[in-house]
């Protein structure tokens, strides 16, 4: 996320690192018979935060989600040579063997039934150089809708990290939040509502006598 901020780059990986052995041999064959030099993805969801996302894609109090305009992306995505995206078709193996040879370009945008609840979008990139670890695509901080911070991460420290990251040139602006998933006031509020619990007293500070 800090490095997305301050490079006003979205990198995007070789898909060889990813998880899933059967999507990493489709991208390998899809690359394969395509000639390409060099073949590269990001995944992301088109779904509101899960609890799922946060637990197997973050790690204890780390991570970020990036909520992206999806439409001025697109827009600027259209202009790159090479880029194809969208969102990505879970099929169960009896589908899956009802592809063809026309079907190729439908292979990077294919996964198993079981991921369906990830949601997933993808963002393709072919070159004709050969393979590096990573390729970057421009990324102005204006396509940003809203950053939220880990749900476990500690309160104090997520406000220190909110005044750290807008502190980046272009993000004094940017709405960042801690995640309230699972720890949320209005739900709670709600609840006390139900059993008619009283709201807690608030303390009102007097203001300071000015000696004379």
């Amino acid at each position: 996320m800090i490095d997305i901020l301050r490079r006003k780059e979205l990198p995007l990986l070789d898909p060889q690192t990813w998880d899933d052995r059967n999507d990493r041999y489709f991208m390998s064959i899809y690359k394969e018979s395509g000639a390409l030099g060099g073949l590269y993805g990001l995944c992301a969801a088109t779904c509101k935060e899960t609890y799922h996302h946060w637990r197997v894609f973050t790690n204890n109090a780390d991570g970020a989600c990036i909520e992206i305009r999806r439409e001025p992306l697109e827009e600027r995505l259209r202009q790159l040579p090479g880029i194809s995206f969208g969102d990505v078709d879970y099929l169960v193996l009896g589908n899956v063997e009802k592809l063809r040879p026309g079907d190729r370009d439908r292979l990077p945008f294919v996964k198993r039934w079981g991921f369906g609840p990830e949601c997933e979008y993808r963002i393709i990139a072919e070159t004709k150089e050969v393979q590096r670890p990573a390729l970057s695509i421009d990324f102005p901080i204006s396509l940003i809708g809203r950053i939220h911070l880990n749900p476990w991460l500690p309160a104090p420290i997520a406000d220190s990290l909110k005044v750290t990251l807008r502190e980046i040139p272009g993000c004094s602006k940017l709405p960042i939040a801690r995640s309230q998933l699972i720890d949320s006031g209005r739900w709670k509020a709600a609840g006390d509502k139900v059993v008619r619990k009283p709201a807690a007293p608030r303390i009102k500070l007097a203001k300071p006598k000015v000696a004379t």
